[in-house]
């Protein structure tokens, strides 16, 4: 599936797209990603708030590499104006797409009324998605099944947001109540591909070829998350090429977090990778203890071409 794939009026060189992920997708990430092949990468969740108040943490989030052919910011929160106000400031021109964030489970979120809790109120996740489209670029949903542990309300939410001017949604095969475990339901994601006229996105569970070819009639576009924190090359995997070797793939990791962020920031950010590269690797016991205790890159660096130059 290396066809070009759209959204809205934007065309994307493929289908396979990195998920946001809170911690996790900040701009040397998502650089490595779109370096090994993703269609298209999307900030972690920025608030709408943060951005009004002008935060300084908020704004640096917002950084985007030229290897972003396409960018995407995922944005959240629960007042439309609140979206607007956010629009306004200027700071958001440079995406091409704005996706809305109405999946996220997390109680902190969820309490505020935003994330999925949007899913208990369509009509204001409608006005906020009509609110957006004021500006004239793409607007994306990520949305969940249902609140409720067996709700389903996939198809009427996702129609809503259609309705409301939403160039895509992404569903999350499961409902909040789910979190991110128990069983998945990516037949009710085909179903909603089914009823809309917009392209639709499954999110959840794809790791592999085998578990991409299992899902890959339930929608029109698929996106990455734990999959592309074990091995960013499964993009280049999904495209029909192969894996590539993971210390390279290290190596330019840490690079990019030097080139983009304090040295603090780097070494405790690449710290919370290695539970994901190195899963499944066998005889790193050793460089997990060292490199859980370095404080400089030059440390890491050192580890990682002493321990890992094999894998």
């Amino acid at each position: 599936m290396t066809d070009k794939f759209r959204i809205g009026n934007i065309e994307l060189e493929n289908r396979f797209i990195l998920a946001p992920l809170a911690g996790y997708t900040d701009v040397a990430f998502r650089k490595l990603c779109m370096e090994c092949g993703a269609g298209l990468t999307v900030t972690e969740m920025i608030s709408v708030k943060g951005l009004c108040y002008k935060n300084k943490q908020t704004l640096e989030m917002l950084r985007t590499d030229e290897a972003e052919k396409v960018t995407c910011v995922q944005l959240f929160g629960s007042d439309p104006e609140d979206f607007r106000q956010a629009m306004s400031l200027g700071v958001l021109d440079k995406f091409d797409i704005i996706d809305v964030n109405m999946g996220c489970p997390v109680a902190k979120v969820v309490k505020n009324g935003e994330g999925s809790a949007l899913l208990k109120k369509p009509d204001i996740a409608a006005k906020i998605v009509s609110a957006l489209t004021e500006y004239g670029k793409p607007i994306t949903v990520k949305m969940r099944m249902g609140y409720e542990k067996d709700e389903n309300i996939a198809v009427p939410f996702a129609l809503a947001m259609q309705d409301a001017g939403a160039s895509m949604v992404t569903v999350h095969a499961r409902t909040t109540a789910q979190g991110y475990g128990g069983k998945a339901d990516h037949e009710a994601v085909r179903k909603v591909k089914e009823a809309l006229d917009i392209p639709v996105a499954l999110s959840g569970d794809i790791v592999d070829k085998a578990t991409f070819e299992e899902r890959r009639q339930c929608a029109d576009a698929f996106m990455i998350g734990r999959g592309a924190l074990v091995d960013p090359s499964i993009f280049s995997m999904l495209k029909g090429g192969e894996y590539g070797k993971k210390y390279p793939l290290i190596k330019k990791h840490l690079r990019y977090l030097s080139q983009y962020f304090c040295e603090h920031y780097a070494v405790v950010t690449i710290r919370k990778f290695f539970a994901y590269y190195l899963k499944g690797e066998r005889g790193t016991k050793e460089f997990k203890n060292l490199v859980y205790s370095a404080e400089t890159l030059d440390e890491v660096n050192d580890l990682v071409d002493k321990y890992l130059f094999n894998i």
